[in-house]
């Protein structure tokens, strides 16, 4: 199989000695699914970033290592000497490159997932989501890694520029499950709903923006059903989109326009398509009947205590005035009651002795 990478090798005589002569990691290239078809990519990280041809992305020393929606390497900023060693020390499994910075040790070290997962669109599951997010946010504390990094770009293994450590044996990829194997106590890190955006980072500021927006949206859509048509969709998504960017300001390291965007489509097109007048009148009845049931329980037991304890103060000799007061309830439900039990005393049949058992006479 011919690798979609070979061009390379011809194209480096030809673009004035660039540094593609020097490429070397290439094989971390050869699956062009775990890589966006056109990433965005930079000489300078001043300078902006730019969209470019894979191919032509590789000459540069910044790269977009997730296609859009995908989460296919895990990639995390370790911004201190020796940072290329981090994962020893921290005692997490060898990570599928690390891409250090010559001149002051950092480094970006890389897990590289055997199964992607899906961090936003419609076809995004929420589980696995959190599960991502959970790993990531113990992976960072354990690397003492940078809260605030994107994640958007990452130093291009296939560039000279970085010393990049890798194992040895080829391309090393992992299952989350296998990376939960060495984060003991991951629970803690799942991503708790409601998590306030001050303490939200990485993924996890995803997952809080989702949750944010997509409950300010069950009762928000009502208001662009009578928009008809794709004039009430599309001021809907609109404002579904200028929403979710105010909500985004309230993270310290915001997430990227493009992924509020994408947040943004994902809760608006899935509350538009599920929350409709039909289906509203219909989860409105039936939690009107929920309700009325619970409220009908509640009161029918809060009567019988009251009951109950109108019957023991009569007991003790206290007037219906006085029980109704001490109750809170009219002295005339107070004598309705006690007359209930007087005549249910009295409908039951009267207790007898039982008859003495004589012992036979003897002769």
């Amino acid at each position: 199989m011919v690798s979609v990478l070979e061009p390379l090798a011809h194209q480096a005589m030809h673009r004035g000695g660039r540094i593609l002569q020097q490429q070397i990691h290439l094989d971390l290239f050869d699956d062009p699914a775990r890589w966006p078809r056109r990433p965005y990519c930079t000489d300078d990280l001043q300078h902006g970033l730019h969209h470019r041809a894979l191919l032509s992305a590789l000459t540069r020393p910044y790269i977009q290592a997730n296609p859009p929606h995908l989460r296919v390497w895990s990639i995390h900023d370790v911004d201190r000497v020796g940072a290329a060693l981090a994962w020893e020390e921290a005692n997490l499994p060898p990570p599928t490159w690390a891409a250090q910075n010559r001149l002051n040790g950092h480094a970006h070290l890389v897990w590289g997932l055997r199964a992607p997962v899906l961090v936003d669109g419609l076809g995004a599951r929420d589980a696995p989501m959190r599960y991502l997010c959970a790993v990531e946010s113990m992976m960072r504390a354990k690397l003492d890694a940078d809260t605030g990094f994107a994640g958007l770009i990452t130093k291009n293994p296939a560039h000279p520029l970085w010393r990049v450590l890798r194992p040895a044996g080829g391309i090393q990829v992992y299952d989350l499950g296998d990376l939960a194997e060495w984060l003991p106590g991951l629970e803690k890190h799942l991503p708790r709903r409601g998590l306030t955006p001050a303490k939200a980072a990485g993924l996890s500021r995803n997952v809080t923006l989702f949750d944010r927006l997509r409950v300010w949206s069950y009762s928000q859509v009502r208001q662009y059903w009578g928009g008809g048509g794709f004039i009430g969709w599309n001021a809907w998504i609109s404002s579904c989109n200028l929403t979710a960017l105010s909500m985004n300001e309230d993270f310290g390291c915001p997430l990227g326009g493009t992924e509020v965007w994408h947040i943004a489509k994902s809760v608006g097109k899935w509350t538009w398509r599920n929350f409709n007048s039909t289906g509203f009148r219909k989860v409105q009845a039936a939690r009107g009947r929920r309700g009325g049931l619970s409220s009908a329980r509640a009161r029918s037991a809060a009567s019988e205590g009251t009951r109950a304890s109108a019957r023991e103060l009569a007991a003790l000799g206290w007037s219906h005035r006085l029980v109704a007061s001490e109750l809170g309830v009219n002295q005339s439900t107070v004598s309705r009651w006690l007359r209930v039990m007087h005549e249910a005393i009295s409908d039951d049949p009267p207790l007898q002795a039982p008859a003495p058992q004589l012992a036979p006479l003897q002769p």
